[in-house]
């Protein structure tokens, strides 16, 4: 029988009919032929997964390239267990791009949106450990989508209406586990930004010290496909073997304290998960920030997997999350007040959620405004001498569904209710609506000031 599935991040819901059949077709049985004549069915959690990526690195590159006076310029794109590129789309009965392409063309969309003069240099590194896989991207996917040109290794350029897109891929053979030092030398000397998309078939095969290498990195974020469905006999192993073998490779010994196989079926162990998740990805990652979404069977509660977002730095946070506002839609993550900074027991959850709200039927914008005025007008009300807008967003941008602009509206509104004054280079800035910088002060009027007092 088929099921909705439901596909939902923080801000971003895809509904699609999948069978259960669907759902458990591995990635090990996902295979290429050297030549292209045999290409895998796509998925449809796959093909969001794809659409999700190419629109996120697509505005990453707008963000970080093609804003602020001196851009990045500099990006590596590994791609861990790249494939042969290219499906067959059963639905639309056509081929379907697979990860690799996507990265590509998505680095070009956003490049040419950026409109920039200076030189964009780009190097993308594609990782699979079977050498029919990499030979089909090679000889049959990437000629199919226009990228030829692309895999003799060599420089390429890539000519915009002003400036150049330098782009160079290599190609790899092996098990990305095994690569990751090789790969991290490299970016290391490259300098500059690296995004890792690491989308494996178990979690066997990325170990948490790979995680922890990669978040080491100066300007480094990942993307990462954890599957959480499968966990649960390794957690609640009786016999301890699995147990102990998942503990090893993902440092998790101090999470997932399940004593009842059942509990994960409940609401309250599904909160426990996804908490517990982001807590052993924020403490044994090492990853200063993290973002998830959430792949449900629609009607029910428990999660396939996580799609997780892990970054060091602000600004790739805010990007994922202008990124996925496009649906406009919120889940559970905020309403439940998951966020992996803290220890909450599977009970806790239990007794204080009675149910799932997938759908949020209020406005998502006043929603939005709600929990911004709970978190950042707390913490505006409580810093008398103002507080730096970069360290508000700082301390709050993991706590609330809202993008930049929503903290900018709410900023805004506050000023035009003469609650709030903005500080640029030591003076109140004037006009109507103000487009904030990272180091402009938001300090209450001395109105305010005295009515607290």
């Amino acid at each position: 029988m088929a099921r909705a599935i439901a596909f939902q991040s923080t801000y971003f819901r895809l509904v699609l009919n999948i069978t259960v059949e669907t759902i458990n077709v591995s990635k090990s049985q996902a295979t290429w032929s050297a030549d292209g004549s045999h290409i895998p069915d796509i998925n449809p959690h796959t093909k969001a997964k794809h659409q999700i990526l190419e629109t996120y690195l697509e505005n990453l590159i707008c963000t970080l390239y093609g804003k602020g006076r001196h851009g990045q310029t500099t990006f590596t794109f590994v791609d861990g267990f790249c494939g042969g590129g290219m499906y067959y789309d059963q639905d639309n009965k056509t081929e379907w791009q697979g990860s690799p392409l996507r990265i590509i063309e998505a680095i070009r969309a956003g490049y040419k949106k950026s409109k920039r003069q200076y030189d964009l240099n780009v190097k993308f590194i594609f990782i699979d450990n079977k050498r029919e896989h990499l030979a089909c991207l090679k000889n049959y996917s990437m000629p199919k989508a226009g990228l030829g040109e692309l895999v003799n290794g060599q420089p390429h350029e890539f000519k915009g209406e002003v400036g150049k897109l330098v782009e160079e891929c290599e190609f790899i053979c092996g098990e990305f586990e095994n690569l990751v030092n090789e790969v991290i030398f490299k970016i290391d000397i490259r300098k500059g930004h690296s995004f890792f998309f690491l989308d494996p078939f178990g979690w066997t095969d990325v170990s948490m010290q790979s995680i922890r290498k990669i978040n080491n990195l100066k300007r480094s974020e990942i993307l990462y496909t954890y599957m959480i469905n499968y966990i649960k006999r390794f957690v609640c192993d009786r016999d301890g073997k699995d147990k102990d073998t998942f503990n090893r490779i993902l440092d998790a010994e101090e999470y997932y304290q399940f004593d009842n196989f059942n509990t994960f079926n409940r609401i309250g162990g599904q909160c426990y998960l996804r908490n517990e998740s982001m807590r052993l990805f924020r403490d044994k990652g090492k990853a200063k920030y993290v973002f998830t979404f959430s792949m449900i069977p629609r009607g029910d509660v428990s999660v396939l997997y996580y799609l997780m977002h892990l970054s060091q730095k602000l600004t790739a946070l805010e990007v994922i999350k202008e990124s996925f506002w496009q649906e406009n839609n919120l889940d559970y993550q905020y309403y439940f007040e998951l966020y992996g900074h803290g220890f909450r027991t599977a009970d806790f959850y239990e007794e204080n959620q009675k149910e799932l709200k997938f759908d949020i039927t209020k406005n998502s914008e006043y929603f939005c405004l709600e929990k911004l005025d709970s978190h950042l007008g707390n913490i505006i009300r409580n810093n008398q001498d103002g507080i730096i807008f970069h360290e508000l967003c700082h301390q709050t941008m993991e706590r609330n569904p809202a993008s930049k602009e929503h903290y900018t509206s709410y900023i805004n509104l506050l000023r035009n209710e003469k609650e709030i004054e903005i500080w640029r280079n030591g003076e109140i800035v004037k006009g109507r609506k103000v487009d904030l910088y990272k180091s402009d002060i938001i300090k209450l009027t001395k109105y305010k000031q005295l009515l607290i007092f």
